[in-house]
Formats: structure tokens, sequence, C-alpha cells
């Protein structure tokens, strides 16, 4: 029984490998269950055509076009949800915050005096027109350093053998509550 244990059965199902089992882990046979000896296939996904096993066709375009949708939206994300570090404050990022810190630039001088300013850490502070500015400059460096990184992500997953497995969580720019 050694030898039967090592073996792997596929449970085949519209011509796809749908579940893979050791032989010693086979349930009772059933008419509706069509199982076939499987020695070399090692994941889900396979194809059997009556009498052999390939691998599935990759689209490979598909999937460095679906990876650079997922790139794409943790570039978002970290853009809208992430926050601007001023000082030692961070500042909310998403649409409406940007359009009321536009809003305080121009205004400059007009800054209605000790206008207090939720931060992302629940905390204000006092606005001022240099405070504004500063806010400002930090979300246009802070979109190009995020930008930046989604395209050497894109650059580099585009280079890989394997562009599924291509891991993205890493280089970006902080965002609020990162150490």
């Amino acid at each position: 029984m050694g030898v039967l244990n090592m073996k792997k059965f596929a449970r085949i199902d519209g011509g796809k490998v749908v579940e893979l089992l050791s032989a010693d882990s086979l349930p009772d046979f059933h008419p509706s269950l069509h199982w076939e000896e499987c020695p070399h296939v090692a994941d889900i996904g396979w194809l059997f055509n009556g009498s052999s096993f390939s691998a599935p066709i990759v689209d490979l375009l598909q999937v460095r076009k679906d990876k650079w949708e997922q790139i794409k939206t943790m570039r978002d994300s970290r853009k809208i949800q992430g926050g601007v570090k001023v000082g030692t404050k961070w500042f909310h990022s998403d649409d409406a915050s940007r359009i009321q810190q536009i809003g305080l630039v121009m205004m400059g001088a007009g800054i209605p005096a000790n206008t207090q300013w939720k931060t992302m850490d629940g905390s204000f502070v006092t606005m001022t027109q240099t405070l504004a500015g500063q806010i400002f400059q930090a979300s246009a460096a802070n979109d190009m350093a995020i930008f930046a990184a989604a395209e050497t992500h894109k650059t580099a997953m585009e280079a890989s053998a394997d562009p599924a497995s291509y891991d993205f969580s890493q280089g970006w720019p902080k965002v609020f509550g990162e150490p």
C-alpha cells in the first residue's frame, strides 16, 4: 500500500481537474465522480483530454493586465486614504480634504485666525497660510512618489517570469499608521 499512497488521483469535471487527492484519502467511488490516476499533477487547473494531463494555457497579457489593475488599486488607495505628513502631523488626502486644502491655499492670508484643523490622529492644529501651503506641497510630492512606485512595480511585474505571483506590497511611500 506504500507505493499506492504516493500516487495522486484527480477528479475531472468538464475536462479540468477539480480535486486532487492521494490514494489513501480517496472517497468511496461513486458513478458520478470520475477519478483518474494523476502522479505528476501538483495543482488544480490542469486539463485532461481523456488520456493525459496538460498544464492550462496561461494568457500572460491578461495576467499582466490583472496584476496592473491590482497595483493601480493599491496606488489609488494609498493616495486617497494614506494621508500626507507635514512635520509630525498627518493630514487627510481624500478628495474632499484636498478640495478644502486647495481652498485654504487660495484664501492665503485670509484664513481666519485660530482656525483649528483636525489631523488624522484626531488632534487639532492651528491652520495658517504657511501650513496650508506645506500640506499642498506635501500632497503633490506624495502623489508623485506614489505614482513613481506604481510605475516601478509595473515595470518589475512585466519583467517577472511569474507576473501572477509578483509581490508589490513593498516600496511605497509611508502612509498614516505605518511604522
